[in-house]
């Protein structure tokens, strides 16, 4: 007997207007440290918990080793200049104060429309779907997500500014 197949989850990302919406008004929130979570999302593909839970060790010039991960594997993404004097701080221990709920409860005065329960995923939805739009690589993204299945992965393919174009010139009658 064949299993019933789950409905795909809808998976929304945010739009470079909605990002800039979204950077703004935590630009005006007493915990700094919220904005500086964000970013780190946005520009890593990062969980929430793995950006929020960061530690100084975990962090070295231009490039953040993401650890206790969903798949139990470490990951290293390099990060820009700005972001990294951004979230620098000379220690080993923490370097962010909790903020999750400041930021759901932010986003949830937000007209985003999100799915439920894509709170503060929709951040790692948006760096994944705008990585492939910007013509990122698949496989780089993958081990970017940490994802150990490409299936995974192959979620945010549509959304690659040549996907299946290729179909045109990759088949065999298109040198003949």
């Amino acid at each position: 007997m064949k299993p019933f197949r789950k409905k795909d989850n809808v998976m929304a990302f945010l739009t470079k207007e909605q990002i800039t919406i979204l950077l703004d008004s935590l630009a005006t929130r007493q915990n700094p440290d919220i904005i500086k979570v964000v970013k780190l999302c946005l520009s890593t593909g990062a969980r929430w918990n793995e950006a929020a839970q960061l530690k100084g060790s975990q962090l070295s010039k231009y490039k953040v080793t993401f650890t206790k991960t969903k798949s139990g594997k470490n990951r290293s993404v390099p990060i820009s200049k700005e972001l990294y004097d951004e979230i620098y701080q000379p220690t080993s221990g923490a370097l962010f104060s909790p903020c999750y709920n400041s930021f759901w409860n932010l986003l949830k005065t937000m007209d985003f429309d999100l799915p439920s329960g894509q709170a503060s995923h929709v951040l790692r939805h948006s760096f994944a779907s705008h990585f492939m739009m910007n013509g990122g690589n698949i496989l780089v993204l993958k081990e970017i997500l940490g994802h150990s299945d490409i299936t995974m992965t192959m979620r945010y393919a549509h959304f690659s500014p040549d996907h299946l174009s290729k179909a045109l010139t990759k088949n065999p009658l298109f040198s003949l």
